[in-house]
């Protein structure tokens, strides 16, 4: 077979490793029919910051609408950007930064939106704070980019009438 690729008028060969593998990635899924789960790891390696919002991101968000996609990133603007339902964070025991029971890895996992205040009082590093917390420690634009979410879904106007 010989096939001449082009997107968004690069041809393949000219393209950055990163761009040549989402689009590559893309042909991988486009072309099945297959609506098994997906898992991709680390889809944002040597993709811009730009590009991961305007390309990784809405792919993501329309490509988990016919299949679910797991995602393996380091990258918390994916997580947030493409609106990831089940966040899993994982820590690596260090003297700073304990698991229960010196565990060398552990996990937690939840929404974007459990939240819980940082208990500085906690000596295990994932229960020590919810989701959204460990999410705001590493994500570039910390809580502003949650902000643009919860407005996005109204969120604290669908809180609030819980509360009432």
């Amino acid at each position: 077979f010989d096939y001449l690729i082009t997107y968004q008028n690069d041809e393949f060969q000219e393209m950055s490793q990163g761009k040549k593998s989402f689009v590559i990635l893309k042909l991988l899924l486009e072309f099945s029919d297959d609506k098994k789960p997906v898992l991709i790891d680390q889809p944002e390696d040597s993709l811009d910051n730009r590009a991961i919002y305007n390309e990784l991101r809405k792919y993501l968000l329309d490509t988990k609408k016919n299949r679910q996609v797991i995602v393996v990133t380091h990258n918390p603007n994916v997580v947030v950007g493409s609106d990831a339902e089940n966040v899993i964070v994982a820590n690596q025991d260090s003297n700073i930064e304990k698991n229960e029971d010196r565990m060398r890895f552990q996990y937690v996992n939840g929404s974007l939106e459990n939240t819980q205040a940082h208990d500085k009082n906690c000596e295990y590093i994932l229960r020590s704070q919810g989701i959204r917390e460990h999410i705001f420690d590493v994500l570039e634009g910390g809580k502003e980019a949650f902000a643009k979410r919860e407005q996005k879904y109204n969120y604290k106007e669908i809180n609030n009438k819980h509360e009432s």
